[in-house]
């Protein structure tokens, strides 16, 4: 997506959360109860020899600590081609686009993507933007939007969190900004990335789950739009000891810190020295798990050493749902100029990451995480043929039709690396 904004942009949690504004205070935790004194007991009568000893009883061992697991996906971006669809799809249409995303979820999980559009699409007009064939035009960032009901479709799905963080927050203004942290609230759906004022835009959004309390942060590279009206949701610019007290509020707050990222440039081959550095610096300053977006492909999964244990990085997570690479045919290399976003297979690719944590005196330490990999399935060029009506919707790759599981299985596997083992 076009660059407005070059600096490095912080956004973080949504104090227009009301199901989580609790959650994010300091929680009491009840004391133990005291335990009752040990009786003395009365002195044995004197004897000749006194008896063997018995054996002390060994001490029971402690019980392990609790494990949580963090399903986290990519963006969720629907541009308005594949916005139409879902919408001509009728009353099922969000539920049938997600179908695959939410089978690909465990029970327990807490699962996190990236919302990269409003949940409202009717104060600026949508538009595709590039790509654009003619380039005596100049060329235009997409315009993006949605519906309310996908607030509820998402939360069905099983949706805990989402990042609004990203370079589309301000598409439909500041007005569409806060209309879609209201449909979330409303929704029961967290959300980082957004919030009334700078304070609230920094400030962790906290979760309990298991026991562990998670603390979500999130910030975007840039936005594509300068929105204009009342401030809604404010942002301010990337500033070392600002993400510092953020971080450790996040850790005051939390057991565990998950930042989310919105960086990088579109179809990146792979992360950059830039964020890599980045991510290094995150995790010094109180992050246990980075999960980056923004390319709209999959790039490496990173374990790195933590001052707290083990701390992991995927430095992106690809797309959850889009319309991008809809002229793709499996097996075939695109004619004449057809722009990376219409042709580009990887951009169907997706993957929900399991990130499992234990919490145990202060110290985590991270499994080996797994992934289920996605595919985002689209009849688009069948659609154009007047064969069918166009439809959108994610796939479980396993799902996928043969030809298809037989070329994305390695290629998700390679782009996502060797520390992660698919499911």
């Amino acid at each position: 997506m076009a660059r407005v904004w070059t600096t490095l942009v912080l956004l973080a949690a949504s104090g227009c959360v009301e199901e989580h504004a609790a959650a994010s205070e300091p929680r009491a935790v009840a004391a133990a109860p005291a335990l009752a004194p040990r009786r003395e007991a009365a002195p044995p009568p004197a004897v000749a020899a006194p008896a063997a000893a018995a054996p002390a009883a060994a001490a029971p061992a402690a019980a392990p600590g609790p494990v949580v697991t963090i399903a986290a996906a990519g963006d969720l971006v629907l541009n308005p081609h594949a916005l139409r669809a879902v919408l001509d799809d009728g009353e099922g249409g969000y539920a049938r686009l997600l179908a695959g995303y939410a089978q690909a979820l465990g029970e327990g999980d807490l699962a996190f993507l990236n919302l990269e559009q409003p949940l409202v699409g009717d104060l600026v007009p949508l538009d595709p933007g590039w790509p654009r064939q003619d380039t005596s035009r100049p060329r235009r960032s997409p315009v993006l939007g949605a519906t309310p009901p996908l607030a509820d479709a998402l939360s069905a799905a099983g949706v805990d969190v989402v990042s609004v963080a990203n370079n589309h927050a301000y598409d439909q203004g500041y007005e569409g900004l806060a209309r879609t942290l209201g449909e979330l609230s409303r929704a029961g759906v967290g959300a980082v990335g957004g919030g009334p004022d700078a304070d609230a835009a920094y400030a962790p959004l906290v979760v309990e789950r298991a026991g562990v309390r998670i603390a979500f942060v999130a910030w975007s590279e840039f936005f594509n739009q300068r929105p204009s009206g009342a401030p809604v949701a404010l942002a301010a610019r990337f500033d070392d000891a600002r993400v510092a007290a953020s971080l450790a509020r996040a850790r005051e707050r939390a057991d565990l810190v998950v930042a989310s990222v919105h960086w990088s440039r579109d179809f990146a081959p792979g992360a950059a020295p830039s964020e890599r550095r980045l991510a290094r610096r995150l995790v010094a300053l109180g992050a246990d798990v980075i999960l980056g977006h923004g390319p709209h492909v999959l790039h490496e999964v990173e374990r790195l050493p933590s001052p707290r244990g083990d701390a992991l990085v995927a430095y992106s997570l690809g797309n959850v749902a889009s319309g991008m690479g809809r002229t793709y045919v499996t097996g075939q290399r695109p004619r004449g100029f057809i722009h990376p976003a219409n042709v580009t297979p990887e951009a169907r690719d997706g993957a929900v990451l399991r990130v499992r944590a234990r919490v145990e005196g202060g110290r985590i330490t991270l499994a080996p995480p797994t992934a289920v990999p996605l595919w985002t399935d689209n009849n688009w060029l069948a659609a154009q043929r007047g064969h069918v009506p166009h439809r959108v919707r994610v796939l479980r790759l396993a799902d996928a039709a043969a030809d298809v599981r037989r070329e994305r299985l390695p290629r998700v596997a390679r782009a996502l690396g060797e520390a992660v083992s698919l499911e």
